[in-house]
């Protein structure tokens, strides 16, 4: 099967032409991962795609890092950056298990984490960009939740037999929890959102 740089790099153009799905949802994740920023904070954003998040979060932070795995996602979050005069965000291609240097006040990561097959080895490494007492800022579909989430998965498996498809895990909300707690991580915030398919925001901050 195709690699998840080169899926995404394939339908970087179509992606970034669709409209946001459940407004009112993605507007409500800004303001919550919002209110976790100041404006001397550093951030990092992991799996960023096409930049919608960093760019909006942009005025609420001193800083913004945004990673992706894929170029095409990137050269068009770039695009969007410099239409809208955006200069403290950059972008840059890391894989998430092999993510930048450096510690950050925040890391947050959004639809991404359920994407990912080795979800501890990725909460290892945006844990280890944390300062200390600074937050990790996670919404990840948790697609077992609900027997809706469940019924998708012979779908996608097909679908990615024809690589219409990246790799989606299927967790629910307790593993998502446990995996970030595992990391030394204390939730002070979590809560579902979406409908019949849940995704969950957690936020969780590392001791100081």
């Amino acid at each position: 099967m195709m690699t998840s740089q080169t899926f995404w790099d394939g339908i970087a153009r179509s992606y970034a032409a669709r409209p946001i799905q459940n407004l009112d949802e993605h507007n409500r994740t800004v303001e919550r991962a919002a209110s976790y920023l100041t404006p001397e904070a550093e951030m990092l954003e992991v799996g960023c795609g096409t930049g919608t998040i960093a760019l909006r979060l942009a005025e609420r932070a001193r800083y913004i890092l945004a990673v992706d795995i894929s170029d095409a996602l990137l050269d068009i979050a770039r695009d969007r950056a410099a239409a809208q005069g955006v200069e403290t965000v950059d972008f840059a291609q890391h894989d998430v298990a092999a993510l930048p240097p450096g510690q950050f006040d925040a890391v947050m990561s959004f639809n991404v984490l359920h994407l990912i097959r080795d979800i501890d080895a990725a909460l290892a490494e945006m844990t280890a960009r944390i300062r200390p007492g600074g937050v990790l800022v996670i919404k990840a579909g948790c697609l077992a939740e609900t027997w809706q989430g469940r019924m998708l998965r012979p779908v996608i498996r097909a679908m990615r037999l024809v690589g219409k498809a990246p790799y989606v895990g299927f967790m629910g909300v307790h593993a998502l929890e446990s995996a970030i707690e595992r990391q030394g991580l204390h939730i002070v915030e979590a809560e579902n959102m979406g409908g019949k398919i849940v995704t969950r925001f957690v936020v969780a901050r590392k001791p100081a």
